[in-house]
This record gives C-alpha cells, sequence and structure tokens, in this order.
C-alpha cells in the first residue's frame, strides 16, 4: 500500500495557503456553479471552498481503473491522508484548510469521510447494478457532501441531515444523468445496469448522440425518480440562515431546471452545450444577484402529461 509521509507544519500560513488552493482547484472544478455563494461572507466561502475540495478529490478516484488492483492503493492512500490530517498531520495544506474548516463550523467527520466510502463503491466494481446501489452511492458522495455543506452555510435549527442527504443525492443524480453522454463516451457507465437492460437503450446511439425511443422512456424514468427526492428534500433551506437559504435556493434552482429539461425534452441529454444553455444559465445567475431565488418546482405547470 502507497503511503504518504511527508508531513506539513502546521499554523495559519499554512492553513492560509491551503484555502487558497482550494479556491483555485474549486474555481476550475465547480466554476458553471459557484455564483450560487457570492452572497455568502468570505469565511463561510472560503470553508465551502475546502469541502468542494474534499469532493473534486473524491470524484477524481472515480476516474481510477480498478484492473490491477493500483487504484485501491490510492483510495487507502487518500483516507489515511484524511485520518492523519484530523491528528494533526497534515500531508498538504488543502488537507489543513478542510480540517480547520470542520472545527470551525461544527463538520461532523462522518461526513467528510463518507464520500471515500461511495468512492470504494465504484472503484471495486467500476458498475452499478442496482438502482438502489447507485442512490447508496449517490448518498455518500452526494447527499454526505451537502450535510458537511449545511453548517458552514448557516444552520438555524436541527433535523436537517436526512433532507440533506435526499438532497445532494437528488443533485448528484441530476448531473450524473446530464452527463451520462460524455461518461458512457469515456467508458464510464455510472448509471443502473439493470435500468439500461430493462429500457433497452441503445448505447451505441448514445455514444453518436443520436436521439432513440429508448432514450426517451430512459432518461424520464430517472427524472421521475429524482423528482421525487427534490420533494421530499424541499423543505432543506427552511433550516438555514438568510444567506444560505439563498446559496441553496439557487443551487436547487440549477438543478430543477436541468431535471425539468430532461424530463420535457430528454434529447437535451446529447447536447454538447450541456443541459442548460448559456442563456438559461445566465438568467439563474441574474436571479441569484438581484436576490429573486425562487423555491422548487419552477415552473411546474408547464409539464407535458408524459407517462414515466
Amino acid at each position: 500500500m502507497l503511503t504518504s509521509t511527508n508531513h506539513i507544519q502546521l499554523n495559519s500560513n499554512a492553513v492560509e495557503r491551503g484555502y487558497r488552493s482550494c479556491r483555485g482547484a474549486v474555481r476550475r472544478y465547480f466554476k458553471p456553479q459557484l455564483w450560487t455563494s457570492v452572497n455568502l461572507p468570505r469565511e463561510q466561502r472560503r470553508a465551502l471552498d475546502a469541502i468542494l475540495f474534499n469532493l473534486m478529490r473524491t470524484l477524481d478516484l472515480l476516474d481510477l481503473e480498478s484492473a490491477d488492483g493500483r487504484s485501491l492503493d490510492v483510495w487507502f492512500e487518500v483516507r489515511d491522508d484524511l485520518s492523519d490530517a484530523f491528528r494533526g498531520k497534515c500531508t498538504s495544506v488543502e488537507l489543513a484548510a478542510l480540517v480547520d474548516a470542520s472545527r470551525r463550523f461544527n463538520v461532523p467527520k462522518q461526513f467528510i469521510f463518507d464520500p471515500l466510502r461511495g468512492a470504494d463503491l465504484w472503484i471495486r466494481n467500476q458498475k452499478f447494478q442496482t438502482f438502489a446501489e447507485l442512490e447508496s452511492f449517490c448518498s455518500y458522495v452526494g447527499g454526505s457532501s451537502l450535510v458537511s455543506a449545511m453548517p458552514i452555510l448557516g444552520v438555524t435549527r436541527p433535523g436537517f441531515e436526512v433532507l440533506a442527504v435526499e438532497c445532494g443525492k437528488a443533485i448528484m443524480l441530476t448531473q450524473l444523468l446530464a452527463n451520462c453522454v460524455n461518461d458512457i463516451k469515456r467508458n464510464k457507465t455510472f448509471l443502473a445496469q439493470d435500468d439500461i437492460s430493462q429500457c433497452e437503450l441503445d448505447i451505441p446511439r448514445l455514444k453518436l448522440r443520436r436521439p432513440s425511443p429508448s432514450l426517451v422512456h430512459f432518461v424520464r424514468l430517472y427524472a421521475s425518480r429524482i423528482e421525487k427526492m427534490f420533494f421530499r428534500a424541499k423543505h432543506l433551506a427552511e433550516h438555514l440562515d438568510f444567506d444560505g437559504n439563498r446559496t441553496l435556493k439557487s443551487l436547487l434552482a440549477i438543478h430543477w431546471q436541468m431535471l425539468l429539461k430532461m424530463q420535457l425534452t430528454p434529447e437535451t441529454i446529447l447536447e454538447d452545450q450541456g443541459v442548460l444553455n448559456r442563456h438559461e444559465r445566465l438568467a439563474l445567475k441574474s436571479r441569484h444577484l438581484l436576490g429573486l431565488e425562487r423555491d422548487i418546482p419552477i415552473c411546474l405547470a408547464a409539464k407535458s402529461n408524459h407517462p414515466h
């Protein structure tokens, strides 16, 4: 197993450099959504960067191949580095910032480690046979990451954890569905094999970005499942203070609009530019900057009466 032995000296300078590094990495990785947090005070934005950096490291693990077992060595190394960081032995300034953020905002360690459990599910199998397996993966990675972010956003009352896991899971599933063509073209199919088989999804046509009746059925099946998760989690923003409420509502608005568009026009996932076009993203950003965030569901009345 690979091990990391080079520990940095923990001090305010290292933590500050860590926050700056996290910010740079997050800007590259999550740039289309970063505007949702511009209304937050600086300390909260910095802490969110550290949480997003932890999510980014997890997502990078999903690109590892497991055939020769070396990816598990990397997984063990990342896990051990994270464990060491919470014992005061950081191997990077980014981990120093993550530990600092978690302590400042009382983020439970369990939810910081959970994304690695999700990555382990993927690394060992490189596929999910059932939708239940995919849900577990998204709960660990997306759900726990959102739970970690909630104290930083400004929780005002308890009992948010279950809602946050459901919401984070819905956001991640929306992203996986929206990006499934690019993933499949890279020979990584995160969506459930049973659903692909039952819907008779035409993978060769999908790789060529060609529409098919099976694609319509498949996308609407997933959209109907994800929609229920969003509805179960729609009161999550009520657990946050004013600024956190605004940030979460805008994050939800992005993904709800993506989901609604895929539900109404499944072929949207074949677009090179992504499900939402530049104009739609700019409109969402403008609403946030003007303080006009809306609760979900958005434009629900516009939905067509199609079977799932």
